[in-house]
């Protein structure tokens, strides 16, 4: 029986974000499901800013707030680290044959982090959520800007019979 030979090639770009749609979900009902209710608690039910900023900086709310959100951030963060480094892969990229594969010999924590430092919720780092995808459409290879920095790309695996 022939062996059936395997090759990566750049990753389509709909694929890519189907496959972040659907970590984003998971990540969302999994992991963060159990701030929900700390989120609810300290943010105000107001339309009104006033009410709003008032409420977030009385008592510390505002660094509860931002405790929670780095919380969640990081554990977002583990979930791609943690996954891309054992099976090179998420569960989105999974069902879409999606890899990270790195342009050095070895995929390296440090790598890792880099690709994944779009979902830090801070100044300069939120930039990134509108500079990733524009470097991605307009790089020959649909890389995001965080992965050029950390040598990485993502491909699509393709199986010859």
């Amino acid at each position: 029986m022939a062996k059936k030979k395997q090759f990566f090639a750049q990753a389509s770009v709909l694929k890519r974000l189907a496959a972040f749609a659907i970590d984003m979900l998971i990540i969302n009902i999994i992991l963060l499901w159990p701030f929900k209710s700390s989120f609810e608690e300290l943010l105000p039910d107001t339309n009104s800013f006033t009410e709003a900023f008032n409420h977030l900086s009385s008592d510390g709310v505002g660094n509860a707030l931002m405790i929670l959100m780095f919380a969640s951030s990081l554990i977002t963060i583990l979930y791609f680290v943690l996954l891309e480094k054992k099976f090179s892969q998420t569960p989105g990229k999974m069902l879409f044959k999606l890899f990270v594969r790195p342009q050095t010999k070895e995929l390296k924590n440090w790598q890792l982090w880099v690709r994944s430092m779009f979902l830090i919720p801070i100044f300069p780092f939120v930039l990134l959520w509108f500079i990733d995808p524009i470097v991605m459409f307009f790089n020959k290879d649909n890389q995001r800007l965080s992965e050029i920095l950390s040598k990485t790309k993502t491909v699509e695996s393709y199986t010859l019979k």
